[in-house]
Formats: structure tokens, sequence, C-alpha cells
């Protein structure tokens, strides 16, 4: 659960912002429900597509030679999908699967020559109940990875879990290491690992222009001001400002919901703005996952999304606590966080953006 604490004055926050040069956050994004969508046979946790541009599926090896599940090792064009599935779940130990990812075994603990020690694999996952879990790793921050190379640049993916292994009727009767993969490792212990090349994607066209629009965000419930000139639909306020416009969205139960994403609403009023696309929050109670979706010509340079137990403190899109920068520009972006309500009021993101298109004309 990821609790964010402002310890900035608000006057001095609503100057305070960090930009896309700056440090990034957290590489590793995961998802992770009991919940399961199901997509052609292949068993995907929810809110991770199902269509992709390319995709490979390998073996959960139990004990050596026990089929107890699959890895879907898959992507887009942004993100890099390992999904997990044990068929009769995993075992109630902390930090139940890890992952590790590379373009060279000897890099692995071990050199590559031996069974790896998984404690060391940088991915890391406990689940608590259902049986998969998808890693969402966003392809521009692993380092290793060229996009140039899509379609020839193998990654080799060493996935470990602890498993319980199925009856002869379909119920666990015990526990097992596994590791996913079709190819056996080298060495006196077994282990096996997957080798996956990210497939290119057709490039979506670049937005009829370069113009910059300025600030978006997606239209929650509540507002950030406390004028009633600036609050037109007498939205609920964070009591944040006098007049600058803008939303923050307030969830109270587990689903999915779609806010359009505004850039350019002065006073909150969005007939002065113009509609550039949407965002859809899928909440578990645990995590959340937010999906930009640009119109047609639009496109994003920066995403800020705050997500938090409490309501947001501040204005400034830079302190929210997920900053993602996108060179060149994008049309959709997925960011899953952590967040759960533990004090009643439920959970709360603002979810930011600048926004590119064709003109200052309201396409809708």
């Amino acid at each position: 659960m990821r609790k964010i604490v402002q310890v900035l004055a608000v006057a001095l926050a609503l100057f305070a912002t960090t930009s896309c040069s700056e440090e990034m956050q957290d590489p590793l994004l995961t998802a992770d429900s009991g919940v399961m969508e199901v997509s052609g046979g292949v068993v995907f946790a929810p809110g991770v597509p199902t269509t992709f541009c390319g995709s490979d599926t390998v073996t959960l090896w139990a004990g050596k030679t026990i089929n107890a599940g699959n890895v879907v090792i898959a992507n887009d064009a942004t993100n890099l999908y390992v999904t997990v599935t044990s068929t009769c779940g995993f075992q109630a130990v902390s930090e139940n699967i890890k992952m590790w990812l590379g373009t060279n075994l000897e890099n692995l603990d071990g050199g590559g020559i031996t069974r790896p020690s998984a404690g060391g694999f940088p991915y890391k996952a406990t689940v608590t109940s259902g049986n998969t879990h998808t890693f969402t790793v966003p392809l521009n921050l692993i380092p290793f990875y060229d996009a140039t190379k899509c379609g020839v640049q193998p990654i080799y993916v060493v996935v470990h879990a602890d498993v319980l292994v199925c009856d002869g009727s379909g119920n666990p009767s015990g526990g097992e290491t596994a590791f996913g993969g079709d190819v056996p490792g080298p060495g006196s212990a077994w282990w096996f690992y997957g080798i996956y090349t990210p497939a290119c994607c057709e490039t979506p066209p670049p937005p009829p222009s370069t113009n910059k629009l300025g600030t978006a965000f997606a239209k929650g419930g509540w507002v950030f001001t406390t004028d009633k000139k600036s609050n037109p639909e007498k939205l609920p306020s964070l009591n944040l400002t006098k007049n600058r416009w803008g939303w923050a969205i307030n969830l109270t139960t587990a689903g999915t919901t779609t806010y359009d994403l505004w850039v350019g609403a002065g006073l909150n009023y969005t007939s002065k703005g113009i509609k550039v696309g949407s965002v859809t929050i899928t909440y578990n109670g645990l995590q959340a996952i937010v999906t930009y979706t640009l119109n047609s010509g639009y496109a994003i340079e920066e995403a800020h999304v705050y997500a938090g137990d409490y309501k947001p403190t501040t204005l400034a899109p830079g302190q929210y606590g997920n900053t993602i920068c996108f060179d060149p520009l994008v049309s959709t972006y997925t960011l899953t966080v952590d967040v759960a309500d533990t004090n009643g009021d439920g959970v709360w993101f603002i979810v930011h953006a600048v926004a590119y298109g064709p003109s200052l004309t309201n396409p809708v």
C-alpha cells in the first residue's frame, strides 16, 4: 500500500514540480488479484490487455516433472507482461513469486551455469489469494531493452514460484518449488527458464501536429477550488485553492470506472476545454490500474498520478508520487499502483497529463 505524505506547506507546493528530466519512479509495476479473466483459454489478471503485439506460453514446472500451470510472456508497445498462473494456487509464504529478466544468463547468481538463487531476483510478489499474478514492466524502463531491436532481441525470463500442486481430484495436496520455462537450465540441480523476443508493434500515426495544448485532468467528482465561480457543478471541494481548475476522484468501492480527460477547462468549465481522451481506473481494494486512452490525433508527453488512502493535500503534479515521461509521445499508457482504504473514506486519485494535439477546438 502506497501512502503519500505531503511535507511542504500548500503555498509552497503550488510552485513545486518534478519535471521529466528529474528522477523517475519505480521501474516495477505489478497487478495482482484473485479474480481472473480468461481469453482464449489463457488466464490473465484483471486489467492486463488480452491483445498483444506478441506472446508466448511456457510451462510452470514444479518438482521438475509436474505441470503446475503456465507462464504467459507478452508485450504491447508499452509494457512487457509476465503472467504466472499456478493451477492449484501458491504457498502461503512471503514473496512466493520471483522473476529475473536479462539478455545474458551469466548475469544470474551462479553465472548461469548452476541453479540460480531466486532470493536475489529483482522482481518479487506475494500472492495471498487466487492463483495468478502479472508483472507489468514498462519496456522503456528495462535498461537492456532496445526498441529498435524488437523482433530480434531475445530476453531470458526466469520465473521461480512456491506453488501448491494438485492431487488426482484437482485439490491442493502439497507444496513444491516451481520454475517457469521450457528450456532446462544447466547444472546438476534442475531449473527451467523461458526465452521471449518482444514483438514489434505497429507504430501508431503521430499526432497531426506537435502543438502543446497544456495540462489535462481526469474529471472526477471533487474540485480543488473554494470559489463558487470556479465550481459550476457545485461539487465537493478539497479546499486547496481559490480558483485553480482541476478534479480529484474518490472511490469507495471496488470496480471499474471511466472519466473524461480534459485540457484547458478553465475554472472547471468543460465548455472551455478539449476532451482529449479518457482515463479508466480498475480498483480491487488493494491495487488500482490507471489507463490513459487518448482520442485520435492526441497524445501525452507526461503523466502524473496521485493514488492514496488520504485526500490529496497538494496541487503540484510533481508531488503526486508517480511521474512518467514519454519520448516520443504516447496515446495510451497503463500504471498499476498499490492503494487501499484504511480510514473509511475511500481511496483518492488525481490523474494529470501534459497533452498535445492539433488544435484548441473541442472535438466532441
